[in-house]
């Protein structure tokens, strides 16, 4: 009998030790992000960024209502070659406020990226410290499901799920 609860003990051994191993978790990331105090800086940079782009805008914005204010103030007693010049100078305006405006939208994200780069990566630092440090196999993002840190042990299943599927 004893045989028997040794070989049984010796056989769920590995089990065991193996079931230990696996320790998932998961983080809230976007959270964690929100409360680090580095944070209230890029707020300030992206505030006064967005404030100096707002300001240039209105005053686009101003131009071409002044411009078309000319135009509609012309009325017959101008040449058609002069309400056409009037009017091509506010479509122009006009263009250039939407090109203007892609550009700043485009480069306030790309601005916004950069400054919460460092950041992003000092908290997935302190993510793979924490789950090293607590023998985490894997830990996900609990907003997106993303892995967010996962262990050396962790195996990449892709090919062989891409060979029973015959790719």
């Amino acid at each position: 009998m004893k045989k028997i609860v040794l070989l049984v003990s010796m056989m769920a051994m590995p089990f065991l030790m193996f079931s230990q191993e696996l320790k998932f978790g998961y983080v809230n990331a976007a959270q964690i992000l929100e409360t680090m105090p580095e944070i209230s800086d890029v707020e300030k940079q992206m505030a006064d960024y967005n404030a100096q782009n707002t300001k240039y805008l209105q005053d686009m914005e101003t131009e071409i209502q002044s411009e078309q204010k000319k135009y509609e103030q012309m009325g017959e007693t101008v040449s058609d070659i002069v309400r056409g010049d009037q009017e091509e100078k506010v479509r122009s305006l006009y263009q250039r406020y939407q090109n203007t405006l892609r550009t700043i939208q485009a480069t306030s994200q790309d601005k916004q990226a950069a400054l919460l780069k460092p950041i992003q990566e000092k908290l997935l630092k302190a993510i793979e410290t924490v789950s090293k440090k607590n023998n985490f196999f894997m830990v996900f993002n609990m907003d997106d499901g993303n892995i967010l840190y996962k262990s050396d042990k962790a195996i990449d299943l892709t090919a062989l799920v891409k060979k029973e599927l015959g790719i």
